[in-house]
């Protein structure tokens, strides 16, 4: 992994963190249509397909809302991720090529030299048409996510204050006769006095936790996996080494991605229970879309071979 895609990567997990510890700043009282403010640009729009879901396959089920609402809303933005898993497979291509260029320069401390290996390492990446560009595709899935959680933050507040501007028709109370799953009301928390929701709920936390965490390993063993079939055909004192920097950066995301793990589940306990319906469905449709797109991973990078 270079410098510059490990740089994008923890920037990225931060950007995650921040948005994660501004989940509970989120005015969960305010319901959808009262007043505007910036934030509603993304929630309006999720907030309508919501509605048209609910009143067509979602039989007027939120739960069911819920999950056929995340699952559209994550294969619309599969695009992006494709273009993502790409840059994956563009930049191992490129490492052979890279490991060369590194090689070529290798004991070379002088300015020149450092300048010429980043100009080679700029040709070569501009071969590969790898730019910073696609190295920052995932943080244009962040404003789509962030829609489907304000809007289902925001939705129980929607649903059960009559006063609320949209709600004069009666649109929102009339799209929604069902919101329990499994005996738990997915429009409250935990702190009801009710076993069953208070149980329903921490299950909820600990199945969010529980599918990161299975996301995170499994990504983690088809990258070695990975490397591993990538330099198969040479010989173990030539692969490359994890530098002292390549290694602190990879401790420093794994610890990044348990405390953002850690707020996930946090917040599902401390919030009403559909929020931690939507991100166990989008965790577990993570999980499936990095499965498929490992499985087709060898015959794209075939493709991007004859390309380049």
């Amino acid at each position: 992994m270079t410098k510059k895609k490990r740089i994008v990567l923890i920037a990225i997990i931060m950007i995650s963190l921040i948005i994660l510890s501004g989940c509970r700043a989120v005015d969960q009282t305010r319901p959808i249509g009262d007043g505007f403010k910036f934030e509603d640009i993304f929630i309006y729009p999720i907030a309508g397909i919501m509605w048209v879901v609910a009143k067509t396959i979602g039989a007027g089920n939120y739960g069911l809302t819920i999950i056929i609402t995340t699952i559209l809303v994550r294969t619309l933005a599969w695009p992006i991720y494709a273009k993502t898993n790409d840059l994956s497979l563009k930049m191992k291509l490129v490492q052979p090529e890279q490991a060369k260029i590194q090689r070529k320069y290798a004991g070379k401390d002088d300015e020149v030299s450092r300048q010429k290996m980043q100009i080679e390492t700029m040709q070569l990446y501009k071969k590969y048409g790898i730019g910073l560009g696609g190295c920052l595709m995932p943080v244009f899935q962040f404003p789509i996510f962030v829609g489907v959680f304000r809007t289902i933050s925001r939705m129980p507040a929607t649903i059960l204050n009559e006063a609320n501007e949209l709600l004069t028709s009666g649109h929102w109370l009339r799209v929604f006769n069902k919101a329990e799953l499994f005996g738990v009301n997915l429009l409250q928390g935990q702190g009801t006095g009710n076993p069953v929701q208070k149980w329903g709920v921490i299950i909820f936390a600990a199945l969010v936790g529980l599918t990161q965490l299975f996301s995170i390993i499994i990504m983690q063993i088809r990258q070695k996996k990975m490397s591993k079939e990538q330099f198969s055909d040479v010989p173990a004192y030539r692969q490359p080494q994890a530098d002292q920097m390549q290694k602190q950066t990879q401790t420093s995301m794994n610890i990044m991605l348990i405390v953002m793990t850690a707020m996930m589940v946090m917040f599902v306990l401390r919030s009403p229970a559909g929020l931690g319906l939507y991100w166990l469905v989008g965790n577990i449709y993570s999980t499936g879309q990095s499965t498929i797109s490992h499985l087709t991973s060898k015959k794209r990078l075939e493709k991007l071979k004859s390309k380049f």
